[in-house]
């Protein structure tokens, strides 16, 4: 396909949306190893890490509603812009001042990821009429999204080890803070601006997106598997891997090649995406996918041998990755113009918010059960809830009602 000036804006937006996600994994791995070099508290970084979650729970009430009264373009740059300045107060704040405050630092860390999951909402509303305008369908362009975002977790985390050895972690958290303004200008750009004016029938309550999707007959059990997907993930990937490859199998070489083939099969799961549209139903791609990783997180929890463990963690992101798009899609399908906004980030929210939980009940299971009985445990909790919705709440085709918004 020859690139065309229709093309450009989605290009575009795309790109700052990777640059964006690369900047995101570079603070991830950069603001911990700030924090325990300047204050040598692992509890502290702890402490960091869990403060950096709660932004995402702050813009469903906040930010989803600035989307739709001021319109995603607009809360896009100016996310982006803030979210720049923002990252910049943590490490010159360390080198004016030398040794902070625990309140400061965990202060200044929730101000950095303050303005992030707002942003990066009001990108994926923008998507469906640069889709439009570009003339790809909408699969299409969220499958590649989607690679590009599991792409962005398998390399960002690389990037930040480079740019922590090259810089130091205060010179990558600098690196970060450029990326987040150079995402601004493409934005500002690339993308067309179109005027927005305020809907009086817009329901201003703080919850109304979350209101929304458990109201929604497709969204809802979107909502609830991916809350449970994030439950297991995120202790899977942080806390239960690791625990395997290291106490179980030790071999600290093992993990990485473990993470790896995750991130790089739930790459490929993504790119596929749009192929796999075509030939299966959606329950299939999402519910299958679910169900492919549970058994993959069971295998992982009864596998002898370092080779097994590799199989299983690949296995386990090949299909889990196509469920990003697919997610995508059938947002920006049924969501109404007036609640965009509120939708994307109280999805956000109900999705990644269960992260937490799930580390603190598996890493306790793992504690007094051992590592492999928390993953067999972690990877029967998905594998039930899979089943539950693909036979109670399957997953139909795209609605001919859906309306998305047309704003810039």
């Amino acid at each position: 396909m020859s690139f065309k000036k229709i093309h450009l804006p989605l290009a575009g937006l795309v790109s700052a949306e990777t640059l964006s996600l690369l900047g995101n994994q570079v603070a991830a791995v950069a603001i911990p190893l700030l924090v325990l070099q300047q204050t040598g508290s692992a509890l502290m970084t702890g402490l960091a890490g869990a403060v950096a979650v709660l932004p995402i729970l702050l813009a469903a009430l906040v930010g989803g509603r600035a989307i739709d009264r001021f319109g995603p373009w607009r809360i896009s740059l100016l996310a982006d812009v803030l979210s720049g300045v923002s990252v910049l107060a943590l490490p010159l704040a360390f080198a004016w001042h030398g040794q902070l405050p625990l309140a400061w630092i965990l202060l200044l860390v929730f101000v950095g990821a303050l303005f992030d999951p707002s942003g990066s909402a009001a990108r994926q509303i923008l998507v469906p009429s640069l889709a439009r305008l570009a003339r790809q369908p909408l699969e299409r362009v969220n499958a590649l999204r989607g690679g590009l975002e599991n792409g962005a977790d398998f390399a960002g985390p690389m990037l930040a080890v480079g740019l922590v050895g090259l810089l130091g972690a205060a010179g990558a958290l600098y690196v970060n803070a450029a990326s987040f303004l150079l995402c601004a200008l493409l934005v500002a750009l690339l993308v067309p601006r179109k005027p927005v004016r305020a809907r009086r029938e817009q329901d201003e309550s703080a919850l109304a997106g979350v209101r929304f999707i458990l109201r929604h007959p497709r969204l809802l059990p979107l909502a609830l598997l991916s809350m449970m997907g994030n439950f297991v993930l995120s202790p899977f990937l942080g806390l239960l891997l690791p625990l395997l490859a290291v106490q179980v199998h030790h071999n600290t070489t093992l993990l990485g090649l473990c993470l790896s083939a995750f991130g790089i099969c739930a790459t490929l799961g993504a790119l596929a995406f749009a192929r796999l549209s075509r030939y299966f139903s959606r329950s299939a791609i999402f519910y299958g996918g679910q169900l492919c990783t549970a058994l993959a997180i069971v295998l992982c929890g009864l596998a002898q041998a370092p080779a097994g463990l590799l199989a299983a963690s690949a296995l386990a992101g090949l299909l889990l990755g196509a469920g990003n798009p697919l997610q995508q899609t059938l947002l920006q399908e049924e969501t109404p113009k007036a609640l965009a906004g509120q939708v994307f980030t109280g999805m956000g929210a109900i999705s990644f918010g269960a992260g937490p939980l799930g580390l603190l009940l598996l890493g306790v299971a793992a504690q007094y059960l051992g590592a492999g009985t928390a993953t067999l445990l972690a990877g029967g909790a998905l594998l039930i809830s899979a089943l539950l919705g693909w036979l109670l709440a399957p997953l139909h085709g795209r609605s001919p009602a859906a309306v998305m918004p047309q704003q810039g």
